[in-house]
């Protein structure tokens, strides 16, 4: 495992803002130095973001504002896009075909620009219509997880989930709508007041969410961008980024080489709950049958026996739509010997997911929720929406059938850092609760985390002694710095 020396020069894996430096070792009983060096380590990260952040800004095009400037700069992306498809195929523009089409337009609508303009829409437009155009400074910069568009004039980066105004901007509202639209045609989607919500994901793995502004009030489009920031996926990762101890991983990791357990993991939206899993998934056996059911494709497990099914929404028509109940009922028929949901959003997917599980298919899947424990809850709700009239009884039954263990993640709001925040197993239903036992739990957190031990007994003690985890003899806190 790398030393906290290495670790500490990795850009954050699930989060995109940095650590907060160390402070510089002091002489004991200093206290005017401390507090000197603690303005200087102030002032100089201060200097930083500013810095990172202007030259961010000015990455922008300095396309001209003036009326004239945007109607030639409309009019030649109009002129050129009979080139999309091949934008699409990955060719490249030449700056000579754009400078082509602006005489053409200029020639054409009569149109006079000086030299600068007309070398500053050369250069707009070829970072337009090739990659990630205004955003690829963002796209470009590792530390950036998250790229909100509220409108033209407004892009705002994240880096976890704190959030920065960038000033990055699109010339006027046409060409970012434009951008919009040849983002969306890459992935063979479009916009529409019939259409109004797109959300898809790129080869990469950056996933896109967009909305039409029929429906977004004053400002829209909205877009927002996730930036896939892991570097590689294996259990030496979460070690890295001290998502959690050594213990706690060759735990989860000897429960998913069982294959016989079924694990829920929770957390809110950008926790590392779908990272986790392609983590643990590098433990899969070889020989194991795997499909996976999403709305929007992220798990692209690297395994030889891999399959993966595509939620689908319904066309302009009203006709066509596949659901996540329906791919996980035809997973039934293709032989798996595990079943991945990549996200339980609905109640029907969740009952669906839970009778696959009843009946022997080992599976995993992500879902929303405040902590492990209400995890269940969670899972009481989304059944009892879909199997009205079923005393509650029987729902927990069914609950306590299905789920082995629940992992809870969080993401700290001091540090940004991903964390494993809880792990419960999961029991029968027994005289009308659902035995469960805590096993692991975050007590501190920051820059030193320490996990506490919660019992030192498992309901899976014969798969843990033959993985060599004996959890008698581990402390009571477990730590990175012990």
């Amino acid at each position: 495992m790398a030393d906290k020396g290495d670790s500490d020069k990795l850009v954050g894996m699930f989060s995109s803002r940095t650590r907060t430096e160390t402070k510089p070792k002091l002489i004991e009983g200093s206290s005017e130095a401390q507090s000197k060096d603690e303005k200087l380590q102030q002032t100089t990260s201060q200097s930083n973001r500013s810095s990172s952040t202007s030259q961010l800004n000015r990455t922008i095009s300095s396309v001209s504002t003036s009326p004239i400037a945007n109607a030639l700069l409309r009019e030649t992306r109009r002129e050129l896009s009979n080139r999309y498809d091949s934008v699409k195929n990955g060719a490249d523009i030449d700056e000579e075909e754009i400078a082509k089409a602006i005489d053409k337009v200029c020639s054409t609508k009569g149109y006079s620009v000086d030299d600068i303009v007309r070398a500053d829409i050369i250069v707009h437009l070829k970072r337009d219509l090739l990659g990630w155009g205004v955003l690829q400074p963002l796209i470009d910069n590792p530390e950036v997880t998250d790229i909100h568009c509220y409108d033209y004039k407004t892009v705002v980066l994240q880096r976890g989930k704190m959030s920065e105004t960038t000033g990055l901007h699109w010339p006027n509202k046409e060409s970012y709508v434009a951008f919009i639209d040849r983002l969306l045609f890459r992935l063979g989607k479009s916009l529409s007041t019939q259409q109004h919500t797109v959300d898809a994901s790129f080869p990469d793995g950056k996933r896109i969410c967009a909305v039409h502004e029929s429906v977004c009030g004053a400002r829209g489009p909205l877009v927002t961008i996730r930036v896939p920031r892991v570097p590689e996926i294996n259990l030496e990762t979460l070690l890295i980024y001290q998502v959690a101890p050594p213990l706690i991983v060759n735990y989860l990791a000897a429960l998913v080489r069982a294959s016989e357990f079924t694990m829920m993991v929770a957390g809110e939206t950008g926790t590392g709950k779908t990272t986790l899993i392609r983590c643990l998934g590098t433990q899969f056996r070889a020989d194991e049958s795997i499909i996976g059911v999403e709305d929007t494709p992220e798990l692209n497990f690297q395994h030889p026996y891999y399959r993966s099914l595509v939620s689908r929404t319904a066309n302009t028509e009203g006709v066509g739509e596949v659901t996540l109940q329906e791919h996980i009922k035809t997973t039934l028929r293709l032989c798996p010997s595990r079943v991945i949901l990549g996200e339980m959003r609905t109640p029907e997917a969740a009952e669906a997911f839970l009778e696959s599980a009843q009946t022997g298919h080992v599976g995993m899947s992500t879902i929303h929720a405040r902590n492990a424990r209400e995890t269940l809850t969670r899972l009481e709700s989304l059944l009892g929406r879909v199997q009205r009239g079923v005393m509650i009884d029987i729902i927990r039954q069914q609950i306590g059938l299905a789920v082995d263990v629940v992992v809870w993640m969080i993401r700290e709001k001091v540090t940004g850092r991903v964390r494993l925040g809880e792990v419960i197993e999961v029991g029968n239903f027994v005289e009308g609760v659902i035995q469960i036992r805590p096993m692991f739990r975050l007590a501190e957190q920051g820059d030193n985390p320490v996990w506490e031990v919660q019992s030192w007994g498992s309901n899976f003690e014969h798969i843990l002694d033959k993985n060599g985890i004996i959890l008698g003899d581990a402390p009571k806190y477990l730590s990175f710095s012990r």
